[in-house]
């Protein structure tokens, strides 16, 4: 039975690059930080030999923008990201894959 681990990592990987891309296409601007801010990282777990893609943004008024605050409406940005990501999720992994 083939081992499908480099795939898999290869197809999580693209996910998060579609997701990282769609957070910076879809995020509200008004100086630009909080888009420049957006960062994708790949944590690898050596012991299951997994990637993960991480997406996120360091700044502090984030959440405000995404999850909305005071008299602020929500702007989710990441949100829609990872539901965009996962509504590709099958056709990657497939392709990864190879049709399996």
């Amino acid at each position: 039975m083939k081992d499908y681990t480099t795939e898999i990592n290869t197809a999580v990987m693209t996910l998060g690059e579609l997701a990282f891309s769609h957070a910076k296409e879809h995020c509200p601007v008004r100086t630009g930080r909080l888009r420049r801010s957006i960062t994708l990282r790949r944590e690898h777990n050596r012991a299951k030999n997994t990637d993960t893609a991480v997406i996120g943004t360091f700044v502090p008024y984030a959440p405000c923008v995404e999850f909305g605050g005071i008299n602020r409406r929500p702007k989710p940005f990441l949100g829609n990201a990872a539901e965009y990501a996962r509504s590709c999720a099958q056709t990657v992994f497939e392709l990864a894959v190879g049709g399996v």
